[in-house]
């Protein structure tokens, strides 16, 4: 008998454990181990739209030389000709930004459509590349890919579409998607015959995508287009392509998770 305190002890803890259980099944209704839990889980969505105020246009250029000299100096005049174009456009310079320069040994798929010992293989043994990316306006970036292209950038063409401040539509699509949750969970407690109580939990899945089409239509992720190749453009060229901002959408999806209460006026 001189261990039934310890017995006692360890009773009166096991005791206390599950009466903390039972408080925080109480209180906690998102717990899926409480038996008198009662929830409506429903998943809402929301999209939201708006023009582009920023365009993010990648141009860049593709040389080959006979050895690594040879094509690096090349390389160098129509870097600096791109480059000088740009900026004497009205481009300023912080809006340029050179993202890669490479010059190696030419890779064998660029070689192997030329036969062994011929001129054009020869003249093709080393190859520079070099990009930058510019931000302008949506309505300059036709003009800046024009400018680009006619200074010797003849790999060029990918812009992103861009909202600078997406908070606001961010904000508004996450109002959205939470206003459409409650109104298919009020639906659903109406079917069930219970009143819809307050909301216990929500989480959000966000993400921007670039609107392709008009309102209604799908989009797509947000991304740059197809490489455009742009051989043998002559400097200052009228024409340009006819380039159109796309919209950026943003989606989001939530799940909201209410408390069900048999009587009384729903929560709001």
């Amino acid at each position: 008998m001189r261990n039934l305190p310890c017995w006692i002890a360890v009773l009166t803890a096991l005791a206390s454990l599950g009466s903390v259980a039972w408080a925080q099944c109480n209180t906690n209704c998102s717990n899926q181990s409480c038996p008198e839990r009662r929830t409506i889980s429903v998943t809402g969505m929301a999209q939201v739209t708006a023009d582009a105020d920023l365009a993010v246009v990648r141009v860049g250029y593709k040389l080959f030389g006979s050895d690594a000299k040879s094509a690096y100096d090349h390389a160098t005049e129509v870097s600096n000709a791109i480059m000088n174009a740009l900026t004497t456009s009205g481009i300023p310079k912080t809006a340029i930004e050179s993202t890669s320069q490479v010059l190696q040994h030419t890779q064998v798929y660029d070689l192997q459509q030329y036969p062994m010992g011929s001129e054009d293989r020869e003249h093709r043994q080393f190859t520079v590349t070099q990009s930058w990316t510019i931000r302008v306006k949506p309505d300059q970036a036709g003009a800046a890919l024009n400018t680009a292209v006619g200074a010797g950038a003849n790999e060029s063409g990918w812009i992103q579409w861009v909202v600078e401040d997406p908070s606001a539509l961010e904000a508004k699509a996450s109002s959205d998607a939470l206003a459409n949750a409650r109104k298919i969970a009020e639906e659903m407690a109406k079917d069930a015959g219970v009143h819809l109580g307050r909301l216990v939990s929500v989480s959000e899945n966000q993400r921007p995508t670039v609107f392709n089409g008009p309102v209604g239509a799908g989009g797509g992720l947000v991304g740059m287009g197809d490489a455009v190749m742009m051989a043998g453009v002559a400097p200052g060229a009228n024409q340009q392509f006819a380039i159109n901002s796309r919209r950026v959408e943003f989606r989001t999806s939530v799940l909201a998770m209410f408390a069900i209460e048999d009587t009384g006026t729903p929560a709001k």
